[in-house]
């Protein structure tokens, strides 16, 4: 499915002025600001690179067409290890292009994250009066500075879900060999012999501020820096922080997201350990969020980022508002580290959607955080049925990680480009693997395939553990 035909068929191509007059709370400055300090929040560029595509177009068609991006990992399932599948991205043309940062950071988020912010960049360019006309095409020369205009004024900053990296686990143990001995570890020969398997930047490169720096230095982008490593909540949390901030005013423009690469032995059993993932399935079976059959997430790798900027600034600009961020609910519920609370959930989206200023009977889709655990999924459905009350069986639910796998800490940024190019397109991408519902899941799940939908107002939620957990609410512009 292109976007083409997504956007082809008896379904209206629904504008500003079709929704002029609907309840959607646009332009409501309820909740957290007062009416004289709050900004709309556009987002004018998005970026994803996804196991099932290198941009967020091809990443959502995919999804569209129901996609399954988790494959078996050889490595793991030839050598017997406990988890045999991931939602691996194999793109060799992506690491051929960032090469060099490949090799001297041996970091695949920082490829992801590099690729998936130049596509945002691209995308949010607009159309000043003060560059030629010649300019505005898109091509393969221009430099990434040059795709940074849309930032390149004012006050901003970079707002990133990041967890810390970790060393290859066969580099470690061949490091740990050479300097081994029968008593234990000599320090003095690990100190020797460690620079012939470390590239000078390899360790810093896995502190969680590095990609956002990164990011900065290779786009020329000048301000605030913050990572947010909170678990499977980070990339919703880098979203709103950076919301909050352009909406007071603090900010002009900033870059929102995340980025992640979980598919490494050490990530893979410790999950294993707090038996979190799915074991025992096909991999194209193995991730199957609110079916009777859930037995654990899949984990996963990618990439999701996000422009955002004043809609007055977008609109001067002459930049495309692709959606508005209007409400972000973040909370811990204070639980056990693997715990997932129905009540913290459903705090998170209430206050989500009051700050949007909202009614609930407006909310017209939720990207759940679906993860297929037995745990997570009846009480993220729990926490809408009590929040939503009637509304709930109205409402299309959907999980982005039935097809990709769970992304960690750039989970939430790729599910809210997901969000977006929903509401940008009226379409709702199925939830893979539903066969049959859990006794305890009983709402709309999309399991058919692809919806066409108006979409107003989406809600995008991120569980993480130890309850972290946040929402964001997106809007139709």
């Amino acid at each position: 499915m292109t976007h083409k035909e997504i956007n082809e068929g008896n379904y209206p191509n629904v504008g500003r002025d079709t929704l002029e007059g609907a309840n959607i709370g646009r332009m409501s400055n309820r909740g957290r600001f007062s009416d004289n300090t709050r900004q709309i929040v556009a987002v004018t560029g998005i970026g994803a690179v996804t196991p099932v595509g290198a941009t967020s177009a091809a990443s959502f068609e995919a999804m569209c067409r129901g996609e399954n991006g988790i494959r078996d990992i050889p490595k793991w399932k030839d050598a017997g290890f406990p988890i045999t599948v991931g939602g691996a991205i194999n793109n060799n043309d992506l690491f051929d292009r960032e090469r060099e940062i490949a090799d001297a950071f041996q970091s695949r988020k920082a490829v992801f994250a590099v690729a998936a912010l130049d596509e945002a960049l691209k995308m949010a360019r607009g159309k000043t009066p003060t560059r030629k006309d010649s300019d505005m095409n898109e091509n393969a020369n221009a430099t990434p500075d040059s795709r940074a205009e849309a930032c390149r004024e004012g006050r901003g900053g970079i707002f990133m879900g990041v967890e810390t990296g970790r060393i290859d686990i066969q580099k470690l143990f061949d490091m740990f060999r050479i300097s081994g001995t029968r008593k234990g570890l000599d320090l003095k020969a690990f100190g020797e012999k460690s620079f012939q398997y470390l590239t000078p930047f390899e360790a810093v490169s896995k502190q969680p501020y590095f990609i956002p720096s990164l990011l900065a230095r290779r786009f020329g982008l000048r301000g605030e820096i913050r990572a947010i490593s909170n678990a499977c909540s980070s990339a919703n949390q880098a979203i709103g922080e950076g919301f909050r901030k352009v909406a007071s005013g603090a900010l002009d423009w900033a870059i929102v997201g995340g980025a992640d690469d979980m598919l490494d032995e050490y990530m893979a059993i410790g999950f294993h350990l707090l038996g979190a993932l799915s074991t025992g399935l096909p991999a194209d079976a193995s991730s199957r969020p609110f079916d009777a059959g859930h037995r654990g997430f899949v984990l996963g790798e990618g990439a999701g980022m996000l422009v955002i900027e004043p809609l007055e600034r977008a609109l001067e600009r002459g930049a495309e508002p692709l959606a508005l961020i209007a409400g972000y609910g973040s909370g811990a519920s204070a639980g056990k580290i693997t715990e997932t609370s129905w009540e913290g959930i459903h705090q998170t989206m209430s206050a989500a959607v009051s700050e949007a200023g909202v009614a609930l009977e407006d909310i017209d889709y939720i990207n759940a955080h679906g993860t297929g655990t037995p745990m997570n999924d009846p009480a993220e459905t729990l926490a809408i049925k009590h929040l939503f009350g009637d509304h709930a069986a109205n409402i299309p639910v959907s999980s982005t990680k039935s097809m990709i796998g769970h992304l960690i800490a750039a989970a939430g940024a790729v599910e809210a480009v997901v969000c977006i190019e929903s509401i940008r397109h009226g379409m709702i991408h199925p939830t893979r693997n539903l066969v049959r519902k859990d006794a305890a899941c009983d709402l709309d799940y999309v399991a058919e395939g692809a919806r066409r939908k108006i979409l107003r107002n989406v809600l995008s939620n991120s569980l993480g553990f130890a309850g972290i957990n946040s929402t964001v609410l997106f809007q139709r512009p």
